[in-house]
């Protein structure tokens, strides 16, 4: 597979992850676990994205509200994104929010897999921080048509898709705007049929295609550098100073996790 088309896919993995919601329930914070926000992140970044640690509207009925607004990928409402909005995964970003905007077309999942149910449930506040709010997906889908992915065409399989639960989390500002997204961390990587692989990475693997993509992974982490070099099909990360001055964590697309004392 060419050097820019698996840096495509690592940077577009995130532009189809919280849409076609199917189902929700809720979980309010425990009145044991709300005293907790006195607990000092070791990551300064986390830290301040806590805030004044007393939001003025309800985080987890805003969040519930935005994951069951994105119903169609071509259709976003920038309303919702703060303009210092950063998107991470475990292999793609830090991207802002102008980046996913501009390669929102061309991966075709869509298309491909016609049935695609998207299961959104288990939405909870994080005790240590009440802006951030977790859920999980399940995808499920079929392989029924051929994958049109930037112009190269993938047979359809015929496969059926069944991902593991993956987690994400929403953190919202004072404001009331989207300033933070982390999507696609696998819960448990032995589930489903996609060999660990979740959201738009599993169902490309059930396409066929066999993206190589672990958090920590060095040549996978130089294969994103080499398509960044091409400059052809977008952005795994977005560029240096593109990227809000609050996100101070040096680690880009695959490469390893910083390590804060």
């Amino acid at each position: 597979m060419p050097v820019s088309k698996i840096c495509t896919l690592a940077c577009l993995f995130a532009t189809v992850l919280i849409s076609n919601v199917s189902a929700f329930s809720t979980q309010k914070p425990s009145a044991a676990t709300v005293t907790s926000t006195s607990v000092k992140s070791k990551s300064p970044m986390f830290e301040s994205l806590k805030f004044d640690k007393n939001p003025q509207f309800d985080i987890l009925e805003k969040s519930q509200r935005y994951i069951e607004s994105q119903t169609n990928v071509e259709t976003f409402n920038e309303d919702w994104y703060s303009k210092d909005y950063v998107l991470r995964g475990p292999v793609i970003g830090p991207i802002n929010r102008a980046d996913l905007a501009a390669t929102r077309s061309g991966l075709g999942v869509r298309a491909a897999f016609p049935d695609l149910k998207i299961e959104t449930f288990g939405f909870t506040i994080d005790p240590e921080n009440p802006y951030r709010c977790f859920y999980f997906q399940r995808w499920r889908g079929t392989n029924s048509n051929d994958l049109d992915n930037y112009g190269t065409v993938y047979p359809a399989t015929g496969n059926q898709m069944e991902t593991p639960v993956s987690c994400f989390s929403i953190v919202w500002n004072p404001e009331g705007k989207i300033v933070y997204q982390q999507v696609g961390a696998v819960v448990d990587r032995l589930e489903g049929n996609t060999e660990g692989k979740s959201a738009v990475f599993g169902a490309l693997h059930t396409a066929g295609m066999k993206i190589p993509a672990t958090p920590g992974d060095k040549v996978f982490a130089f294969i994103q550098r080499l398509g960044h070099l091409s400059g052809k099909m977008g952005r795994s990360w977005s560029r240096e100073k593109e990227i809000p001055e609050w996100w101070i964590s040096k680690s880009r697309g695959a490469d390893a996790t910083d390590v804060w004392e």
